[in-house]
């Protein structure tokens, strides 16, 4: 967008938007707190019942998050999103558990 004929300055190719409910982001992605994030699929494990393959899920991310190697979680996590995406899965998990999922997921 250009805006000719304003008192702005250099209004134009910033971060400041003129409108309405516009949302402004600055394209970077936040850092996994693997240490949060392992804390909460322990947390998980303790509530998944042992022969699901949720829980069996949940242990080899578990394994899988100690690498800290944000591209290889996202890759396991997609390999398994029946399991990460299930009812059970989804009703027993933390929002800060399911909001990293999901942004290791799909890039967010």
């Amino acid at each position: 967008m250009n805006i000719k004929g304003n008192d702005f300055g250099g209004i134009n190719h910033s971060t400041v938007v003129i409108g309405n409910n516009n949302k402004v982001t600055n394209g970077k992605n936040q850092e996994i707190d693997w240490a949060q994030f392992s804390t909460e699929i322990r947390t998980m494990l303790t509530q998944l019942p042992q022969n699901s393959e949720e829980f069996q899920a949940s242990l080899k991310l578990l394994i899988e998050s100690e690498s800290k190697d944000q591209g290889k979680v996202a890759t396991f996590l997609k390999k398994h999103a029946p399991q990460f995406t299930s009812d059970v899965f989804s009703n027993l998990a933390s929002a800060v558990l399911s909001d990293t999922i999901k942004k290791l997921m799909f890039n967010m």
